[in-house]
């Protein structure tokens, strides 16, 4: 039985060894730019990508408008080709409501980590399919809508197909309210993107649906993908918004840590409401740097 167990454990060894150090045959692909907390690439990556994002709030929400600034952190460590450790929220929140004698508000956001594996991996085909588990932790400060409940759960699945030049992501899953005082949502989101040459013109598609109203606030609207109001009369409403931008590939095969190598995209895209109900969202500038490393560069040193 040893002896089996010690094959076993060598020939995983050896695949994860030869996965990591062969070619990436998904290096042509993108990440996505909006809905970046949630919308998860489905390939296991090596990354830390800065995120700014400008949300301009709907002048009927009950901040009577106003806007919010956010800054964010986000990782991903590859463990092999096929599973990867994630850590997708965190960062500085700044709000201005629009109300007139509303004082500005800061602070710092929730922590959301998990894991993905790869389920189903068709280099030929360029398709794949991942199922992952995030977990939001109430860590944040409650003057900018975080640090409340006991935190969320998020089982996910995400895919992606394409061509030499035409890349299509897909990510859907809920995000579920583990003490009920949150509201719990579905999230879908669609990305469509064409290569030319270091450019990729993209649009993007999101779709949060309520499914479950907190019991926090007396109001009938929720924060969506990155606030949590725990409004008591929103279930059943959503917010479609498409996202509209790029990304360029700004540096490719960059040395790091002497002989390995990498990558640098800059995004940007522009998200507005194509639903008739807003909520918290009349528009948003997301904006963001991927410093890719490639797979086992921090596993040879």
């Amino acid at each position: 039985m040893k002896t089996h167990l010690y094959a076993l454990s060598v020939g995983l060894a050896l695949w994860s060894v030869e996965a990591l150090a062969g070619p990436d045959p998904f290096s042509g692909f993108i990440s996505p730019v909006s809905n970046p907390v949630n919308f998860e690439d489905p390939r296991a990556t090596t990354e830390v990508r800065p995120i700014y994002a400008y949300h301009h709030i709907a002048q009927d929400f009950a901040t009577n408008g106003g806007d919010a600034h956010v800054v964010a952190l986000q990782l991903r460590l590859a463990l092999t080709d096929r599973i990867a450790f994630i850590a997708t929220k965190d960062g500085y929140t700044w709000i201005r409501p629009g109300a007139k004698g509303a004082d500005p508000v800061e602070g710092y956001g929730d922590l959301a980590f998990g894991f993905k594996g790869v389920l189903y991996r068709d280099a030929a085909q360029r398709t794949m399919a991942t199922f992952g588990f995030r977990y939001e932790a109430p860590s944040g400060n409650k003057e900018v809508f975080q640090g409340q409940g006991r935190g969320q759960l998020n089982p996910f699945l995400s895919g992606l197909w394409g061509t030499d030049r035409l890349h299509l992501l897909a990510y859907t899953g809920p995000r579920i309210s583990i003490d009920g005082d949150d509201s719990s949502y579905w999230d879908t989101s669609v990305h469509a993107d064409y290569r030319f040459e270091n450019f990729f013109p993209l649009l993007e598609v999101n779709w949060i649906q309520v499914t479950q109203s907190g019991r926090r606030l007396a109001i009938n609207q929720e924060g969506f993908d990155y606030f949590n109001l725990g409004a008591t009369g929103a279930k059943g409403t959503g917010v479609v918004t498409m996202a509209m931008g790029g990304r360029w590939r700004v540096f490719d095969d960059v040395k790091v840590f002497g002989d390995r190598l990498g990558a640098v995209d800059f995004g940007t895209a522009y998200e507005f409401p194509l639903s008739s109900r807003k909520d918290l969202f009349d528009w948003r500038i997301t904006t963001d740097l991927i410093f890719h490393l490639e797979p086992g560069a921090l596993f040879s040193f």
